[in-house]
């Protein structure tokens, strides 16, 4: 797989750094150390952010439907 990776990056440029990351690590990915053979830079993991807060959550049906009916209800 390695060696498609490295076609589709460095020769046929079907393939971004960005995409090529997603399968670093994956069963039929590649190993950081292909990702840098492959674009000459170091693999950096993403780091994921933790946010402080309560959590946003998309309003219910139910919820939406009564604010419609308040609104209306108003005159």
């Amino acid at each position: 797989m390695v060696q498609i990776y490295t076609w589709a990056y460095q020769d046929w440029k079907t393939i971004t750094k960005e995409t090529l990351a997603t399968v670093v690590g994956l069963p039929d990915g590649i190993t950081a150390d292909d990702y840098k053979v492959i674009t000459g830079e170091a693999y950096v993991a993403p780091t994921t952010s933790t946010t402080s807060g309560t959590p946003v959550t998309p309003a219910t049906s139910e919820a939406q439907s009564s604010a419609t009916v308040d609104n209306n209800s108003v005159q």
